[in-house]
């Protein structure tokens, strides 16, 4: 299972050779203008929405999966911060929830997990019902409408699968920038410097093995909708 795993990180790579060539978006107004702070000497956007799903991730994930998805956020959004297209069209907030929720589809013994979808489906319908939720009840100033929630399903959904997201919008695609960094090295204007940074305060620890152990047992619970 670990040469799969090691061979999925392979046609990642080459499909990341590509650049993004996603539809581009107007952000509404002032929708980045957000307060900010700085984590593993990255400055990332710093709403209570993306607190609370920092939050979520942090409750349900493991340490090697939680610092993975912090890596996929702060590589992310390294990569935004020196692209000035990028900075123009990528939504943060929704990039930053994508990015740290993109695998609750691998939290085995969540309520969310189904017992035929991909993980990739089950991440999709439970981050953008934490945003709904969470919009609805506790961060009631956050404006979400339809085309947002799209963005984080999509971003979610499709975090493994770059040949489909590198061509998507900016926001879905900058996701799978981060995750990409984070399965290789520095890359898209991330220096070494940052990229170091970034694992020193989100140490890799036994990625690569707890990811392999998760994906052995969907094999094993979920055989028909796994690959790898």
């Amino acid at each position: 299972m670990e040469l799969k795993f090691t061979w999925i990180v392979q046609v990642l790579v080459a499909f990341h050779a590509y650049p993004s060539l996603g539809f581009q978006h107007i952000l509404p107004r002032d929708i980045n203008q957000q307060p900010t702070r700085v984590l593993g000497g990255v400055t990332v956007i710093d709403t209570p929405l993306v607190r609370a799903a920092q939050a979520m991730a942090r409750q349900y994930s493991e340490d090697y999966l939680f610092n993975h998805i912090m890596r996929t956020w702060l590589f992310g959004a390294l990569v935004i911060s020196h692209n000035i297209t990028l900075q123009q069209t990528v939504d943060l907030e929704v990039h930053a929830i994508g990015s740290m929720l993109h695998d609750l589809g691998l939290v085995l013994n969540a309520s969310w997990i189904s017992h035929d979808r991909r993980f990739e489906v089950d991440g999709a319908f439970a981050a953008t019902d934490f945003v709904e939720g969470q919009v609805a009840h506790e961060c009631k100033g956050s404006v979400w409408d339809a085309h947002r929630l799209q963005l984080l399903f999509d971003s979610v959904l499709l975090s493994s699968e770059p040949k489909f997201s590198l061509y998507k919008e900016t926001t879905v695609a900058s996701v799978v920038s981060g995750v990409l960094i984070d399965l290789t090295t520095a890359d898209d204007g991330v220096t070494s410097l940052e990229y170091n940074n970034v694992l020193a305060a989100f140490p890799k620890l036994n990625f690569l093995p707890g990811v392999n152990q998760t994906l052995v047992a969907l094999c094993t619970t979920k055989p028909n909708t796994t690959y790898g």
